[in-house]
């Protein structure tokens, strides 16, 4: 249907360059082209298809452009404000005064402009003569102009605002201020030592004592209640404090991608600005050229030359309102590389704090494991020592244990030598071994259970150990 009726208006080809952006996209595929197009036939020579049934005398203009202008969205909550764009085909015959308009747009914005301005009683809505219907068409174009330059002001308060909350932290906050000096704690204070009080209380009279009494009680309550706190051991501020205060800041990588996406929604906002302006001052120029051209009707100078000249008035303040937008964006900009710089170098100042504090303690840690080994080693060579002792000890007990063992024995009634006579007891052998051979079962038994609790406990400390990774490190 739309190829038919582009067929039937005999559209201009160039118009379908403004179409293409349209439609439901993931994401905004060639929504930043625009541009104005154009084409008149004025000379006779130029004299376009002739056919009267349809009011087409041949001799007209045709031109398309797109506009773009912001626009509230409540369906974003985070961005309130949404870039749409509207093409605009228009054909205007110098002879019949027809005129074909086709709108493109993602809503009823313009349907509802366009009705209004040509509603009843007005001057916009008469098309009766080819002057009239010219003049209509200058007060159509300016409903768009006026489109394109409307909400500009309040979107770049928007972003301005944006970039206030995103950055404003960073020129408050001192990122290098060195830690302030731990305060002496407060001595707390008797409540009932007002010796002046005392002193002057019997010069009041007896109905003002009884309030002033309840106030001086109150007052000296609440100052026991500040004071009692005073009582606890200030904490010490220790060397690492300044390395600390890393982790106290509020500056995040997240922080760097909002004023990224602020500063591409500026520069988006400032491309947008300049086609706009380029488009309205080639509107401009171009309706201007066609009055001021030899081949124009005659009716455009005697009949249409204030509405073209108000048109050119109009434009142009609309063109300036967009070169001052522009100014306050590029200013905008400026503020946001500013701003950008500043929290770069935050964030690689606190890298290099950060490396710094690390270092720092790798060093602590570094430090705790040399005298570590340092103990360890007097350990190993005090057990060196020890142990050539207990070597000694033990050869020691090895020479001496057969001799101790034979006197032992020797001592008993088992073997016994009287009067070069040698006497051997069964008796005594057996009671020897009954008791000897379970108290050798029990002192075995007992050392295997010592040593088997021993090792439990160990095996329990290294399973703690490997659960718990944090506690091999050094704090």
């Amino acid at each position: 249907m739309l190829v038919s009726a582009l067929s039937y208006h005999q559209v201009m080809p160039a118009f379908l360059d403004f179409l293409f952006p349209f439609g439901r996209q993931e994401y905004p595929q060639d929504f930043h082209f625009s541009g104005f197009r154009h084409r008149s036939h004025l000379r006779e020579v130029d004299r376009g298809l002739q056919i009267p049934e349809l009011g087409r005398s041949g001799k007209d203009l045709q031109l398309c452009y797109s506009l773009k202008s912001v626009e509230s969205s409540k369906s974003q909550e985070e961005w309130p404000w949404s870039i749409r764009q509207t093409a605009i085909y228009h054909s205007f015959d110098f002879e019949s005064g027809r005129t074909v308009w086709i709108i493109v747009k993602g809503n009823r914005l313009m349907r509802n402009r366009i009705k209004q301005a040509t509603g009843p009683n007005k001057r916009s809505c008469l098309f009766d003569t080819p002057s009239r219907a010219f003049s209509a068409a200058l007060s159509a174009h300016l409903v768009y102009c006026d489109w394109s330059a409307e909400n500009w002001r309040w979107y770049i308060n928007f972003l301005e605002e944006q970039l206030q909350t995103s950055t404003r932290h960073m020129l408050r906050t001192s990122v290098d201020r060195p830690p302030s000096p731990p305060s002496a704690p407060e001595m707390p204070k008797r409540v009932n030592t007002m010796p002046l009080v005392k002193r002057q209380w019997t010069n009041l009279s007896s109905d003002i004592k009884a309030p002033l009494d309840k106030i001086r009680r109150a007052v000296t309550f609440k100052q026991q209640e500040k004071t009692l706190p005073s009582l606890e051991k200030p904490q010490t501020t220790s060397a690492n404090t300044p390395h600390r205060r890393i982790d106290q800041q509020n500056f995040q990588f997240s922080d760097l991608q909002n004023t990224q996406h602020i500063e591409e929604k500026a520069n988006e906002t400032l491309l947008i600005l300049r086609m706009n302006k380029k488009i309205l001052t080639e509107l401009k120029e171009y309706y201007y050229s066609i009055f001021g051209s030899q081949h124009r009707p005659e009716y455009l100078k005697a009949d249409c030359e204030g509405d073209i000249s108000s048109f050119k008035d109009r434009v142009a303040s609309v063109i300036n309102d967009l070169q001052m937008q522009e100014s306050r964006l590029e200013a905008l900009l400026q503020l946001l590389a500013d701003r950008k710089a500043l929290l770069y170098g935050i964030l690689n100042y606190q890298n290099v704090l950060a490396n710094k504090y690390l270092g720092e303690k790798s060093r602590v840690s570094a430090g705790k494991m040399e005298n570590m080994t340092r103990q360890m080693h007097k350990i190993a060579v005090k057990t060196e020592k020890e142990t050539v002792s207990m070597r000694i000890i033990t050869l020691v007990t090895l020479f001496f244990l057969p001799g101790t063992f034979i006197s032992t024995l020797m001592s008993t009634d088992i073997v016994k030598f009287s009067s070069g006579q040698r006497t051997f007891s069964s008796a005594a052998t057996k009671t020897y071994i009954g008791i000897t051979l379970p108290f050798m079962f029990f002192t075995f038994l007992s050392a295997y259970l010592y040593y088997h609790c021993v090792k439990r406990t160990e095996n329990l400390e290294w399973s703690e150990f490997d659960e718990d990774p944090e506690q091999g490190e050094f704090s």
